[in-house]
């Protein structure tokens, strides 16, 4: 009989798959995880972030997530950044689950005239890629609630590296600086595509004592932070990040060549993770007694974290 493999052995290839991409594109996430070793540490990723112009892909993005045993828990809105965002989660007691984070960039806060640039950007890039085979596999998942190990394998190649990239051609010059001219952190979206743009580690499980001295020491071997930690001192949430680099990226220039353009598109985020709270401010414990970690996330902390990459001016 073929073994069948549950959510959670699905959710953990693709989080090795992703990562180790991840890793190749992301220096700083290298240097990172050496860091980690370094102390003695545990490399936990917390979660990865998408962003995504496409209502449709993240549509099927959030379905797929199902099979890594991922569900849409809370709703975040970014008015100022565009973007309208959900997590994704092992709903439960444990916050040590791997979570994914989607953001959808909001059309409609868009002027008439970029959206229709977006929305044509998106039409092109879906028109390059075949998701059958991934919904079907979906669908077999759906009907029994695992996968064979080849169609697991299948699943999550997919969905790390034909789902979550850009399949079309580049995007156009006008269209990103048009893009960029309303939000910064859109234009990083489409010029990166819906992959991770950030992965996120545990600042606890890296073996340190506060989120101040593994940013410390991260600047200390020379990572640019953002210039401040969100969340205070012993609140349910505490973030900060890496600035991410400027990348060269190709773009289709006016008279038809391809060129490039400089964005900001990957970066890593370290979590300090505090004891939850409820609606009167009073702490959650476990039913066996220990305290509830805070698994979801905080708007105002996010909203800062979307600055690590925000292509504001394209170059």
């Amino acid at each position: 009989m073929r073994s069948r493999l549950a959510p959670e052995q699905i959710r953990a290839r693709f989080v090795e798959c992703a990562t180790a991409k991840f890793a190749d594109n992301v220096p700083d996430f290298v240097r990172l995880r050496k860091l980690v070793d370094d102390n003695g540490g545990r490399f936990l990723n917390d979660h990865g972030a998408i962003r995504t112009a496409d209502p449709h892909l993240r549509d099927l993005f959030i379905r797929a997530a199902q099979v890594l045993g991922l569900h849409r828990e809370r709703e975040y809105a970014f008015p100022a950044k565009r973007l309208l965002s959900c997590d994704l989660q092992v709903i439960g007691e444990d916050a040590a689950q791997f979570k994914i984070f989607v953001s959808q960039v909001d059309l409609e806060a868009f002027p008439s005239d970029v959206w229709r640039l977006i929305e044509e950007d998106c039409a092109q890039q879906a028109a390059h890629v075949d998701h059958a085979p991934f919904v079907a596999l979906i669908e077999r998942f759906e009907a029994h609630g695992a996968l064979d190990a080849a169609d697991a394998d299948a699943f999550v190649d997919h969905f790390v590296h034909r789902l979550m990239r850009r399949n079309g051609p580049p995007m156009s010059r006008s269209t990103l600086e048009a893009v960029a001219a309303v939000s910064g952190e859109a234009a990083s979206a489409l010029a990166l595509g819906p992959d991770f743009n950030h992965v996120t580690i545990d600042v606890r499980a890296a073996g340190f004592d506060s989120i101040e001295a593994m940013a410390t020491t991260m600047q200390s071997i020379g990572m640019r932070m953002l210039p401040q930690i969100q969340g205070a001192p012993d609140s349910m949430l505490r973030q900060t990040a890496t600035l991410a680099a400027s990348v060269a990226t190709p773009v289709l220039e006016a008279d038809g060549r391809t060129g490039s353009a400089g964005t900001e598109k990957q970066f890593v985020e370290i979590i300090e993770r505090g004891q939850a709270t409820d609606a009167d401010g009073h702490r959650l414990w476990r039913q066996d007694g220990r305290p509830l970690i805070y698994r979801n996330f905080l708007s105002a902390n996010a909203a800062r974290i979307f600055d690590a990459a925000a292509t504001r001016t394209v170059r």
